[in-house]
């Protein structure tokens, strides 16, 4: 995944769906940071709130702790999926480095354009991948 190939799928027209609505899983561990992913885009997209260095940074940081809770989840669970999972978020860390280092050269254009599509790909990410994940979850037989 590159900062110019993350899908933008504002919505889902035929349910309604909002992307607030489609990055919540019904698990409030993994709500829950999906809610401070939410917070920290938002005010990377907005203007009057932006400064791209610390809240790319501040990115970058909630991803490397949400990617470890939810592997943390997986591997305790035997998740069989882990390592499809892993490689998203390793894709995802990547693409925020990546981004991280254009912003240290001077790009904005670029910081824009990836703040503007993150929640598209991210709720895809959420309603697919997470969901079902969340769904062995709650199935999952738990360890005695």
């Amino acid at each position: 995944m590159t900062e110019a190939t993350l899908a933008k799928k504002p919505a889902d027209a035929a349910s309604g769906a909002t992307l607030h609505d489609r990055i919540l899983v019904g698990f409030k561990p993994i709500d829950d940071l999906h809610k401070e992913f939410e917070e920290i885009v938002g005010v990377l997209n907005d203007p009057a709130e932006a400064d791209f260095g610390e809240h790319l940074l501040a990115l970058h940081e909630h991803m490397l702790r949400h990617a470890a809770v939810e592997e943390g989840f997986m591997a305790q669970e035997r998740y069989p999926h882990l390592g499809r999972h892993r490689r998203a978020h390793e894709h995802l860390l990547e693409a925020i480095a990546r981004v991280r280092d254009r912003w240290d050269c001077g790009d904005v254009e670029a910081v824009r354009r990836f703040a503007a599509e993150l929640m598209g790909w991210f709720a895809i990410h959420a309603s697919s991948e997470d969901a079902e994940l969340v769904a062995y979850l709650k199935g999952a037989p738990k360890a005695a």
